[in-house]
């Protein structure tokens, strides 16, 4: 197993179950993005990382609000705000259990 740092989070790494499609020395870094981390089984976050992630959600929060945003790139900005919002409310929940709230 090898622990994989980034600023959006930690890789827990195991090849089987990898997202980014690494090899046996560890996470690919051409394929290593928020949106594949967030859907590997091997992705872990700690409070550390909330700014990264509630910036995510600022900058998707403003693109949707372009009044010339295609709708494709609405639909990846919808697409990238569940993810934030799942991050944070994760995030929220870990913090709310650990004050015994």
């Amino acid at each position: 197993m090898r622990l994989g740092v980034c600023d959006w989070g930690y890789c827990v790494y195991r090849q089987e179950s990898s997202a980014c499609q690494g090899d046996r020395d560890g996470p690919n870094p051409a394929l290593r993005t928020q949106g594949a981390c967030v859907t590997c089984a091997n992705f872990a976050v700690s409070d550390k990382h909330r700014p990264v992630w509630a910036s995510r959600s600022e900058r998707n929060l403003a693109l949707l609000r372009h009044p010339g945003l295609d709708p494709a790139s609405q639909a990846l900005a919808r697409a990238r705000l569940e993810e934030c919002d799942t991050i944070l409310k994760a995030l929220a929940a870990d913090q709310a259990a650990s004050h015994g709230g």
